[in-house]
């Protein structure tokens, strides 16, 4: 095939794709962390916004304890045990914004260099309404009985009121809802050498993260109230890769890895549960003594550790049809959540009352598969269209209760228009159907259920290449 197949121009026709794939994903996975505009000819700049909507509802957990003359305490050991209790509000009700941006420049025929910018991770939840989710001074409160160590036919839990547990509840100024926000910025600037077709490039990664975690209701157990503020903090990565392009075919092929990234921050903990007269019974399984519990409190000021997970990207586009002037595109990703988990040193060292080895405050069962398959097609020398098919493995169900849905299935589309021969404008969308799933917490016990659930995403970019 000749330059009849103009590889530039269909591949600025997929740009919205690139709009399209920012999603409330597996885990915290938000930007796919793409980097293809790395790998345009010439001089390539990038600025993408894209505008979030999901919502995800369900139900929580009506289980009544017969252990406990039947007390309602949010939460069942077994999921066959679980009972559709109150509703859920959209725990996303706040739509979400998000930037991404980037630029490259060939150097000269083998030297490619560039600078991306996105914001890979990342979650924003909030609950609403009358359920186990938001605090209220009714509620019943499951706390660990101290008990069941001698005696196994006894309950697991005593059931104790709200306001015992978390004397916060209901005064002024005090945020009933549980409510959690992670946000990362990401800096990632490559360099690459080309011969032959072939491309390899890599380069660092600059990355900054925080997180505030709200717990609250009897869905958390004596954990409610709890408190985390993990401090701002940057860290550096890595990310490497190789390429393969054959632009008579407008075939490129791109195979990226990014490495793990480890966070040491300064995090804020508050355990209200520490500040009242129960401390010596909820630390009684510990086998402290009298002087060590008395030095515990309900607030800690320490340090953690948080590593951001490490991923693959397999990006391949071909020509399809000269004639017909169609583009195909197959972008795949893996991300190994199974490995990553979040454990505060309060929240941990308090959960090892119930379990020997403590608890994390977040982790994940599987690894997250995300498929997309797209073809574009150009119009004139001006438009150009795309479509997109997609499937997210999700992070394994049951899920975790900050982040309750499994995966997704998602179609798109969008328009690309060259205002000049190099300046573009394009919008595209999505629609997402995500996956039903059980919310559970880190030891396993069900709290709620997520169904029928959706959101779509709509996107525009402002793009630039000279060659």
């Amino acid at each position: 095939m000749s330059q009849k197949f103009p590889i530039s121009k269909l591949t600025l026709a997929l740009i919205t794709l690139s709009a399209a794939s920012l999603t409330q994903a597996a885990g915290l996975d938000r930007s796919g962390q793409e980097i293809k505009g790395f790998f345009n000819p010439g001089t390539y700049a990038e600025v993408d916004f894209a505008y979030i909507s999901t919502d995800i509802t369900g139900h929580d957990n009506g289980y009544k304890d017969p252990q406990n003359a039947g007390a309602s305490i949010g939460l069942s050991k077994n999921e066959s045990d679980y009972v559709k209790g109150n509703a859920i509000n959209n725990i996303t009700d706040d739509p979400y914004t998000f930037m991404r941006y980037g630029v490259k420049t060939d150097v000269n025929e083998n030297i490619s260099v560039g600078l991306f910018y996105d914001e890979p991770w990342g979650a924003e939840v909030r609950h609403s309404g009358n359920n186990s989710f938001v605090a209220n001074e009714d509620q019943l409160v499951a706390v660990p009985n101290p008990g069941k160590k001698e005696d196994e036919s006894q309950s697991d839990f005593i059931p104790l009121p709200m306001e015992v547990v978390n004397p916060s509840v209901g005064t002024d100024g005090y945020d009933n809802a549980t409510n959690v926000t992670v946000h990362t910025e990401s800096w990632t600037g490559l360099v690459g050498y080309k011969s032959n077709g072939f491309q390899v490039y890599g380069g660092p990664v600059l990355q900054k993260a925080k997180a505030d975690v709200h717990l609250r209701g009897n869905a958390y157990t004596a954990l409610t109230g709890y408190d985390a503020n993990v401090n701002n903090d940057t860290a550096w990565g890595w990310a490497a890769g190789l390429a393969y392009s054959k632009p008579e075919i407008a075939l490129n092929a791109a195979l990226t890895y990014r490495s793990k990234i480890k966070h040491k921050a300064d995090i804020a903990e508050t355990l209200p549960l520490l500040g009242t007269g129960l401390k010596d019974i909820a630390l009684g399984n510990m086998g402290l003594t009298p002087e060590q519990i008395a030095a515990i409190g309900p607030n800690a000021i320490t340090e953690t550790s948080i590593s951001t997970p490490e991923s693959v990207n397999l990006n391949i586009q071909t020509g399809l049809s000269e004639k017909y002037q169609l583009l195909g595109t197959l972008d795949v990703r893996w991300v190994p959540w199974s490995d990553f988990s979040i454990v505060p040193p309060l929240y941990n060292a308090f959960s090892k009352v119930a379990e020997p080895n403590g608890l994390p405050l977040l982790d994940y069962s599987e690894d997250q598969w995300k498929v997309d398959v797209g073809l574009a097609k150009r119009f004139n020398e001006k438009l150009a269209g795309s479509v997109v098919v997609g499937w997210d493995s999700g992070a394994g169900d049951p899920a975790s209760s900050l982040g309750p849905v499994k995966g997704y299935y998602s179609i798109g589309g969008g328009v690309k228009y060259n205002v000049t021969p190099e300046w573009a404008v394009s919008v595209g969308g999505k629609y997402l159907k995500f996956g039903d799933a059980t919310a559970q917490l880190p030891n396993g016990y069900t709290v709620g259920k997520f169904e029928d659930n959706d959101g779509y995403i709509a996107g525009v970019k402002l793009s630039y290449q000279s060659q």
